[in-house]
């Protein structure tokens, strides 16, 4: 498989440059230069099939030509090592619980898998990796998480001083070993930039610096396999037409959209998808052709990870339907934004008539299930992150309090102060020397 830019600027690389490079030469993300179409007996039997299996289909055939089978086997049985139950919330509505892997975000599958697919590619040209990472919370914490003790490979993790709770904080500094959490003084926008002017920059082309954002190839693909594995839990459940299943889905830089509309692509047969978006999001205005012309700063709500207001996942989004946006919209709906009060609302009726906790980002995609599209066909909320890691936030909700898994209890017991950092490129490249 040849991977290509959404700029359409630069020529195609191989996936080994993909995934080390991140981000083309000419400044767009990569993307498949296809996208396979799967058989249609494995849609046929994906109801007795098991969400290792479905990866394995996923991953082979996007990368199979690429990676040796029984090694991409191994690496997908390793990413792919936790339940995702699907559960009925009320006539159908579904929610898929994709929280249930070591820092409970669904952000652990896409980060093992490419922390085992780097380490596949770097064995092959002998090669140390330093791996940067800008975060809010989740996606550092799941990075840190899938690299952590992978000989060869250092991973920076950038935090905004002040930002992170004290259980997100933990997640990031209590691990050691080659993992370096920093916390800069400004904002997460100030850790994405000195992340992108770090791999930008040739002085710096000798450490193999790689990002592990949704940018890289290496976490997104991996999650085309949600969608499918929803609905073959519909399918063998013996849902009336699943094959009609929209799928609603929480919405911040569109990582979960662009791999579901990637799912619809193989051939995956739905009704369509829901982009969930809170507050701040534009992505109406993108889909209407009227992109802003300077981003709106956006407010804090209480789905955190989705405080941006241009998705930075347009792109391939727009790729993936040859900038179609009509064609594109056939497919993928933007919901009106999902306000605090209704994000609340529906934690609050969620938790106290049907006993279930929804953390608020996925109470985002219910609210955009139950306001839009056919009311009588199954929807599946993607459940992005277990309610527990904005403990806080769900206690002073539900006026109850949660039970603190395991995962997240054993985070807390051990904390290391992180190194600070001024926003600035010379002395985030003078921290990242004294890691060699």
């Amino acid at each position: 498989m040849k991977f290509i830019s959404t700029n359409l600027g630069s020529a195609p690389v191989g996936l080994d440059e993909a995934v080390n490079r991140c981000v083309a030469s000419d400044g767009g993300m990569f993307m498949p230069e296809r996208i396979p179409v799967i058989p249609q007996a494995f849609f046929r039997n994906i109801g007795s099939m098991n969400l290792r299996e479905i990866a394995y289909v996923v991953a082979s055939s996007f990368l199979g030509d690429d990676v040796p089978s029984a090694e991409l086997k191994n690496i997908t049985d390793l990413s792919f090592s936790f339940e995702v139950p699907l559960k009925r919330l009320e006539d159908n509505i579904y929610v898929l619980e994709l929280f249930n892997g070591p820092t409970l975000t669904f952000k652990d599958f896409g980060a093992r898998f490419m922390a085992r697919l780097m380490r596949h590619l770097d064995g092959k040209a002998s090669r140390r990796r330093n791996v940067l990472v800008a975060t809010t919370g989740n996606t550092g914490a799941a990075a840190a998480n899938g690299l952590f003790k992978l000989e060869g490979i250092s991973v920076s993790v950038l935090y905004p001083r002040g930002q992170l709770s004290k259980t997100q904080t933990s997640q990031i500094t209590a691990l050691g070993e080659n993992i370096h959490p920093i916390e800069v003084a400004g904002s997460v926008e100030d850790c994405k930039r000195l992340v992108q002017s770090a791999i930008a920059d040739p002085s710096l082309a000798q450490y193999n610096l790689t990002g592990a954002n949704s940018i890289n190839i290496a976490r997104l693909i991996p999650q085309v396999t949600f969608a499918l594995y929803g609905y073959s839990r519909l399918v063998a459940a013996g849902v009336r037409d699943a094959e009609k299943t929209i799928y609603s889905i929480p919405s911040g830089n569109l990582s979960n959209v662009v791999a579901a509309a990637m799912a619809l692509k193989t051939g995956l047969p739905a009704g369509g998808l829901i982009a969930a978006v809170n507050a701040n999001n534009q992505l109406a205005a993108c889909l209407s052709g009227n992109m802003p012309a300077t981003r709106p700063k956006p407010v804090r709500t209480l789905a955190p990870s989705m405080d941006m207001s241009v998705p930075s996942g347009f792109p391939r989004l727009a790729y993936l339907y040859d900038g179609n946006i009509d064609a594109l919209r056939r497919d993928v709906l933007a919901a009106a934004p999902v306000s605090d009060e209704k994000i609340a609302s529906a934690i609050r009726e969620l938790y106290h008539t049907a006993g279930y906790a929804l953390d608020p980002h996925g109470a985002v995609a219910y609210v955009a299930a139950k306001e839009n599209g056919d009311t009588g066909v199954p929807k599946v909320v993607f459940a992005t992150g277990h309610p527990a890691k904005q403990l806080d936030t769900m206690t002073r909700i539900t006026g109850s309090a949660l039970e603190m898994p395991h995962q997240l209890s054993n985070f807390m017991t051990v904390r290391r102060h992180p190194a600070v950092l001024p926003p600035t490129l010379p002395a985030l490249k003078k921290m990242l020397l004294s890691f060699q």
